[in-house]
């Protein structure tokens, strides 16, 4: 007795499946040879001049045509590469390292790279089996944001891929890309504090820690405000999510603040400093007048909101050439071994810019 197999929801009748396109099949389709398809899956064909463009161009349409998907898992496995870089990155999210990940996937794309992403990589289980993901080259290389290595090390130094840490501490024996946080939050609190001053609320989100975040915004603004003998400091902790509860805020103090005794709101996070500007807005408070806020990263947003947002911030930072000396370092397998810097600062915008001005 015999027996039919279908494919697919289709009846085909007896008989084998259509055998399945190959390079051989595009290359001849394309007028090519085999290597030069090979070469232009990998990423490694030549495409100075238009030939090149012309050819890269007849290969891809070949593949269309012939609904040629390669063999992905076949290829890392002759060639020991996965064409992969992951991206570990701690909780929460912000629009900063939003922005940030959409780079590294553009710049990674332009090396023929994907990036994967780690999403909420905590310390503990979630940490170790990522580390045991790299130790097992998931991917080429990896970087991490915001994911600090000080109290939970990650042991990223020892793995075999190349590595680099956007991170301000920790991770020895990593390349790290630094932006000096405390040094720019200490020079918006003193900024502020010469101008005048002396009422403040520092507003972090999470729950209570001795989480990076604390000790690069605010620990170092808090030491600011008491050498200068700032007495009336509120430290605040609230949900990091769009749509926060705001009302833990003293919005009464903030309504009743005059001119000449205005109060700072500094925030930990660019989403909560926009969602109490645009509340102070809402409450028909003096956004820049006698209410200031200041957020932690220089997003879009926040510059263009009608009373612009004071933040921390680089002005020109060019994290492309980070990328691809990570697409370098994954493709040849080589350890990154300098790092880079970008300063932040204070970037002074209308919403504290004219708080008691001298």
């Amino acid at each position: 007795m015999s027996s039919t197999v279908k494919s697919g929801t289709r009846d085909e009748g007896p008989g084998p499946s259509p055998a399945r396109p190959t390079q051989a099949d595009v290359a001849r389709l394309a007028g090519v040879s085999t290597a030069t398809v090979s070469h232009i899956l990998s990423g490694r064909a030549d495409r100075r001049g238009t030939g090149n463009a012309e050819t890269r161009a007849r290969v891809e349409a070949a593949m269309t045509e012939l609904g040629y998907r390669p063999n992905w898992a076949g290829r890392a496995l002759r060639r020991q590469r996965t064409g992969l870089v992951g991206a570990i990155v701690s909780t929460p999210s912000n629009p900063w390292r939003e922005n940030l990940i959409a780079l590294a996937q553009e710049e990674l794309s332009r090396h023929c790279l994907d990036l994967v992403v780690f999403p909420d990589v905590r310390p503990g289980a979630a940490l170790d089996r990522v580390t045991d993901l790299l130790d097992r080259r998931a991917v080429d290389a990896c970087f991490t944001v915001h994911l600090e290595d000080d109290d939970d090390p990650s042991h990223l130094a020892d793995c075999t891929i190349p590595a680099l840490a956007f991170a301000e501490s920790g991770f020895d024996g990593v390349a790290k890309v630094r932006h000096g946080y405390e040094q720019a939050a200490e020079a918006a609190a003193r900024t502020l504090v010469a101008r005048g001053v002396r009422r403040f609320v520092l507003v972090k989100e999470g729950p209570a820690g001795p989480g990076h975040h604390d000790r690069i915004f605010t620990a170092p603004i808090l030491g600011v405000l008491e050498a200068a003998g700032v007495a009336e400091v509120e430290v605040l902790e609230m949900p990091y999510r769009i749509g926060a509860d705001l009302s833990a805020l003293p919005w009464d103090r903030l309504a009743s603040a005059p001119a000449d005794g205005p109060v700072v709101v500094m925030c930990l996070s660019d989403r909560l400093a926009i969602q109490i500007a645009a509340e102070c807005a809402r409450r028909g408070i003096g956004l820049g007048r006698t209410v200031g806020v200041v957020g932690r990263g220089d997003i879009p947003e926040g510059a263009e909101m009608s009373v612009p947002l004071s933040t921390l911030g680089a002005i020109g930072a060019d994290y492309t050439q980070v990328f691809s000396a990570l697409a370098e370092a994954a493709r040849s397998g080589s350890q990154i071994t300098e790092g880079w810097t970008f300063p932040w600062r204070f970037l002074e915008r209308e919403s504290t810019a004219g708080l008691l001005p001298t």
